[in-house]
């Protein structure tokens, strides 16, 4: 099954290739002069979670007084007994163990002064989401009678055959406290393109143009990472775009793609994610596509590079400020390696650092190069 293509060729596209060509050689050039940033030198601790709970993927969304920070939270302490149970297909087990159980809230002024206000957990609609309603997109709805705010969540349950249901869940709010879930949940499910029973996870939800653009982590059939474009206007019809972006698993650091977020700024499309070692960044004139041959993309080819240890990060502007959000898990991973001790993926070894909570970095521009500095006072 092909993906289908609903939006024209240009959509989202307002440079020229000249145009676009000249700006991407200009970025090249000052990253082919850059090296990646250390951790502890451009980010400041800012928000640690209540005691025995981590924080991990997230998102933020600005109220118009407030920032609301949303991100997935649990007992990280669980992950060897979650493991096993869904190894095992055992789902009641998986569901009294997991390791996310919800999403935790916090509020601040700026996403430098953030408190923790509370900790929603959706509740089960069914055997398909019995197990995990975690990671979430929180953003603004624009449509006429629309509810304020929408929250894409991952879910995990019984997909009534035996095995594992993957998917995603929305929810719906005017206040950012009370959640109504939609009762055409589950909402999305995995293309057909991708392999059954795998990765379908991690949303990034974004409108432009009056058209949700919701970038999410798959894996295809050949095996290959994907990160993969869905659109909708009306959270009822979806048309899929395929993947926007792919690569191989990396056997250091994280393994598949993670927290995909995008952001479009004077004309160029950002695109930034967690692989391998840490953030990874590449650019576009279109939302639709990340990559691509030489001759048939654009003349100057494609790409992405690594921008540092950082793990699960988003890009947020406040003002004429830009921050970027991470946790310390993979800079945790670099100091382990250097000092030869083995902390395997997804062990309370190698988890246990997202119990430190969020660190923040403001983003300084340099044309179209974000650069990482300590935040402010």
């Amino acid at each position: 099954m092909e993906p289908t293509m609903a939006l024209p060729p240009d959509f989202g596209v307002e440079l020229s290739l000249a145009q676009f060509e000249e700006r991407f050689v200009a970025l090249h050039k000052q990253l082919f002069a850059s090296k990646p940033y250390a951790f502890d030198r451009v980010t400041t601790h800012v928000f640690r979670p209540p005691p025995g709970t981590f924080q991990v993927d997230h998102s933020f969304v600005n109220d118009g007084e407030n920032w609301h920070l949303f991100y997935a939270t649990g007992d990280m302490r669980n992950s060897t007994a979650y493991i096993d149970a869904l190894h095992q297909l055992d789902f009641d087990a998986a569901s009294r163990t997991a390791v996310d159980r919800g999403q935790g809230h916090a509020v601040g002024a700026t996403p430098a002064k953030l408190e923790f206000r509370e900790e929603i957990q959706l509740p089960s609609q069914g055997r398909f989401d019995m197990i995990v309603r975690g990671v979430c997109s929180v953003f603004r709805r624009t449509e006429p009678d629309a509810p304020a705010y929408g929250m894409l969540y991952d879910v995990k349950g019984d997909n009534g055959q035996g095995g594992l249901f993957i998917g995603m869940g929305v929810a719906w709010s005017d206040d950012l406290s009370v959640w109504v879930q939609d009762e055409a949940n589950p909402i999305l499910q995995a293309p057909a393109w991708a392999v059954r029973g795998s990765t379908f996870k991690d949303s990034h939800v974004m409108n432009y143009d009056g058209v949700y653009l919701i970038y999410y982590v798959v894996m295809d059939q050949r095996g290959l990472c994907s990160i993969a474009l869905r659109t909708t206007r009306d959270w009822k019809n979806f048309e899929d775009h395929g993947a926007v972006f792919q690569c191989p698993p990396r056997l250091r650091g994280t393994m598949g793609i993670e927290s995909p977020q995008v952001i479009h700024r004077d004309g160029i499309w950002h695109l930034f994610f967690t692989y391998g070692e840490g953030l990874q960044h590449a650019v576009s004139p279109s939302p639709t596509g990340f990559m691509g041959a030489r001759s048939s993309f654009w003349k100057v080819g494609t790409g992405c590079y690594w921008m540092g240890p950082f793990h699960a990060t988003e890009i947020v502007q406040h003002g004429d400020q830009w921050w970027l959000s991470t946790d310390r898990k993979e800079e945790t991973r670099r100091l382990n390696r250097e000092a030869g001790r083995l902390c395997y993926r997804g062990s309370y070894a190698d988890e246990k650092t997202l119990e430190e909570g969020l660190y923040l970095s403001e983003v300084i521009w340099k044309g179209d190069q974000p650069t990482l500095c300590k935040p402010r006072d």
